[in-house]
């Protein structure tokens, strides 16, 4: 008798381990912008930023007393530098990462894909997102609240951020759209293509991208600037201590004295990490760009 109790006992283990969880409740896995499944832990309470959209994103949705390690760059929101630092986005130290012993770690698809691996190997959980315009941004938020149970400022945010932007978007003219060029560094010239963050600005603030038919960040001669003839172009501002602006610089190059941006002087000057960076700032770029744009 006691066999047959000990079997029924065993077998009753058996079927209640193998019950899968009750309908409706989600199972605590995520499949990030990089296609990995990984599980998610219960209650995140530390959290590692690997780029500083991420950690803009992340204090934006209402997880940043989480952070406890950020990279170099991040420099936004003010506080944000009594945060630990890692390293640079694509140069940080994996054994300072793991030290931290974050519970999620935040990446874009910028990082570097052999030390997101060497994370995961030492059993961090790592999530890739992809930020390439500003849907992504609102779906990086949204998801953000799920994985830091912080749903409602997350929701919040992406509503407001939607409100501004579609105020924007019904002030610009629905007539014949300007062609824009948008410059990150001109030694040589390096500029905005398609499937970029600065690209989708231009095309939402009423304009199009003289380069939308290339891909991604390029490099470009100013002969074809020349021939494609942009009406407006926005430049990202210059850093470097004792140079000249780059605004200045495109005004001033002869070469390009027949393009009609640079004739008219409509060539706009904004914040590198304003414009640059695919974060909760978003909507406040793409009001520079619409003024810029239909001025």
């Amino acid at each position: 008798m006691k066999i047959i109790a000990l079997m029924t006992c065993s077998l009753l283990l058996i079927i209640l381990a193998g019950c899968s969880a009750p309908a409706g409740i989600p199972e605590r896995t995520f499949t990030d912008d990089a296609g990995t499944t990984v599980n998610i832990p219960d209650r995140v309470e530390r959290v590692v930023s690997l780029a500083p959209s991420e950690t803009e994103l992340c204090c934006a949705a209402g997880g940043c007393d989480l952070l406890v390690g950020r990279t170099d760059y991040c420099t936004n929101p003010p506080g944000i530098e009594q945060v630990e630092t890692v390293g640079g986005p694509r140069t940080f130290a994996v054994e300072k990462v793991i030290g931290l012993a974050p519970d999620l770690v935040l990446a874009t698809t910028v990082s570097d894909p052999v030390r997101i691996q060497e994370l995961r190997s030492a059993g961090l959980t790592v999530v890739v997102f992809r930020l390439e315009n500003i849907d992504d941004i609102y779906r990086n938020i949204e998801s953000l609240g799920i994985l830091l149970s912080v749903p409602d400022s997350a929701a919040e945010l992406v509503e407001n951020l939607t409100a501004r932007q579609r105020e924007i978007e019904q002030r610009s003219p629905g007539n014949e759209r300007v062609k824009v060029l948008y410059v990150l560094w001109d030694e040589p010239l390096y500029v905005a293509g398609a499937n970029t963050f600065q690209n989708d600005l231009i095309t939402r603030a009423g304009g199009i991208n003289i380069m939308e038919d290339t891909e991604g960040y390029v490099t470009i001669s100013d002969e074809a600037v020349v021939n494609r003839a942009p009406e407006v172009i926005i430049v990202s501002r210059e850093h470097t201590a004792g140079r000249t602006r780059i605004a200045d610089r495109l005004l001033s190059r002869q070469s390009l004295a027949d393009v009609p941006a640079v004739k008219e002087h409509r060539i706009c000057e904004m914040e590198a990490d304003l414009v640059n960076r695919p974060g909760p700032r978003v909507i406040t770029a793409l009001e520079m760009f619409s003024r810029c744009i239909n001025a």
